[in-house]
């Protein structure tokens, strides 16, 4: 019976391109599975090594780039292979349903890999013109299989303009942060390393980047207002999971990293003061959220009379104001 961690792989996209040399598999894309972390370096060497004993290494050439290639581009007298690393790709709907790294590992067929773009043809740009194509590989069979490469059965293209590109972005760090949080065992390493990238100053300009260019009064409406209400709701989604975080890891640390969680904590309030101001709401996570409400209540109870102890839409008050 197989293990969850026998299980566990590391995918890549493997192409092949040359007629005199490939014949049938000119032209051919394969999903390999590698054991897990295999590097794309490692499993490029393996390939090269592979077909150079076979063609020559003077014929064989790498193609460093990820992007689609036009056969006509390349020279017959070559022996081409290109090399993509790819991640298991599962919607919504399926991540809910796939709950352990066993069933993540299983039944998989649907890969996804991501290229940069711009307009102006280079492949980065700032973010109010980072754009990103993603690519949607369909395998003819599903892993776990009885060989270790299975052939692409076709592929899916999306373009990504650039708020959409900061929407996606944003609510990967919010996935991320809430799966750390979630674990039964939490990785405090990882989860230290996510939250310095979220919130630390010195970081801070990708999630905030976002925020100034697409949320800013002069330029909201250049953009769809849908995109700009999503963009907006992952925003208090990402501040509300790193408050969560904060949380985590001011529970579990060390008394020697005490200076280093009040650091993260004043960064976030920092960082959060700028975000409201940006999007004219007050966003609030944790201790301020719960003294602010809590505030609210006891001026609501104070006027209105309403007994200590009451509970008001889902909020119980435990104590009184004079």
């Amino acid at each position: 019976m197989h293990t969850g961690k026998r299980l566990l792989g590391t995918y890549f996209r493997v192409a092949f391109f040359g007629q005199g040399f490939f014949e049938d598999e000119d032209g051919k894309e394969y999903i390999y599975k590698e054991p897990k972390l295999t590097p794309l370096s490692e499993i490029s060497q393996r390939l090269q090594k592979l077909y150079s004993d076979k063609f020559g290494s003077e014929n064989v050439k790498m193609i460093q780039d990820s992007g689609k290639v036009n056969p006509k581009d390349l020279d017959s007298k070559y022996a081409y292979i290109q090399v993509t690393h790819v991640t298991p790709y599962f919607e919504e709907k399926e991540l809910q349903e796939r709950k352990t790294e066993f069933e993540k590992s299983h039944n998989i067929r649907r890969f996804v890999f991501e290229m940069p773009f711009t307009m102006s043809g280079k492949r980065q740009g700032g973010v109010e013109e980072q754009w990103k194509r993603r690519t949607i590989l369909t395998a003819i069979h599903c892993f776990p299989y009885v060989k270790k490469r299975i052939p692409v059965m076709y592929q899916h293209h999306t373009d990504l303009n650039p708020i959409e590109v900061a929407i996606d972005e944003m609510s990967k760090k919010v996935a991320e942060l809430r799966q750390l949080c979630s674990s039964s065992e939490v990785d405090m390493i990882k989860l230290q390393l996510k939250l310095q990238g979220s919130v630390s100053v010195q970081v801070n300009a990708g999630p905030l980047a976002y925020a100034r260019v697409f949320l800013d009064d002069t330029v909201t409406k250049k953009y769809a207002d849908n995109k700009i209400k999503q963009l907006k709701e992952v925003f208090r989604q990402f501040v509300e999971a790193c408050g969560q975080a904060l949380c985590v890891n001011e529970r579990l640390i060390k008394e020697n990293q005490f200076e280093y969680q009040e650091e993260m904590k004043a960064n976030y309030k920092e960082m959060v003061k700028e975000l409201s101001e940006i999007m004219h709401e007050q966003i609030w996570y944790g201790e301020e959220k719960s003294s602010v409400m809590q505030n609210s209540l006891h001026i609501f109870n104070a006027i209105s009379g309403t007994p200590t102890g009451t509970t008001v839409h889902g909020m119980t008050s435990s104590s009184s104001v004079a």
